[in-house]
């Protein structure tokens, strides 16, 4: 149904697959997510749905929705988001803040670095960190691409993670 509203609207659906490390616990985690969007001009409006687990069929399974506004000014860009993450034993409402820089790099080829800041609205929820990201993305055809990400995240100890997305989107 979200992708149909994307394909109806214009926008884009992506589809993203993470490998996390948890350099405080050792742990090892994956992520995947669907993110469904559509851009107004510099304005791009999207919402994250994601399902994170040890690995798959192994582990408790924590679940997350955002809902994203990211604006453009050129190459440069900001955004905030509002989500709730649900977990087997916690679910609390969070919000972030985004900011930064694409550019292009050699046919097809974009780069993107930035940083976020991410908290939860209440105490009590180690959920509260910094991350920096560099991406390249590459545009396979019009409609289609794909991009790997390397991020680091710094702050509480549950949130102090490398990882490393795969991505491919879909532009209708």
């Amino acid at each position: 149904m979200a992708a149909g509203f994307a394909q109806a609207a214009g926008g884009y659906t992506s589809l993203e697959y993470y490998n996390e490390n948890n350099r405080v616990t050792g742990a090892d985690n994956i992520k995947e997510a669907l993110v469904v969007g559509t851009k107004d001009g510099a304005t791009d409006y999207s919402i994250k749905m994601e399902n994170s687990q040890a690995s798959f069929g192994n582990g408790s399974i924590s679940q997350g929705l955002e809902v994203r506004v990211k604006q453009s000014f050129g190459p440069i860009y900001v955004g905030g988001r509002l989500g709730e993450k649900v977990s087997s034993t916690e679910s609390f409402s969070h919000y972030a803040i985004d900011a930064g820089v694409k550019f292009p790099l050699v046919a097809g080829l974009t780069g993107d670095v930035g940083g976020r800041y991410r908290n939860a609205f209440e105490s009590g929820h180690e959920f509260q960190s910094n991350r920096a990201h560099a991406m390249v993305s590459f545009a396979v055809t019009d409609h289609d691409s794909v991009g790997v990400r390397y991020s680091r995240a710094y702050g509480d100890d549950s949130e102090a993670k490398n990882a490393w997305r795969l991505s491919y989107t879909r532009s209708f």
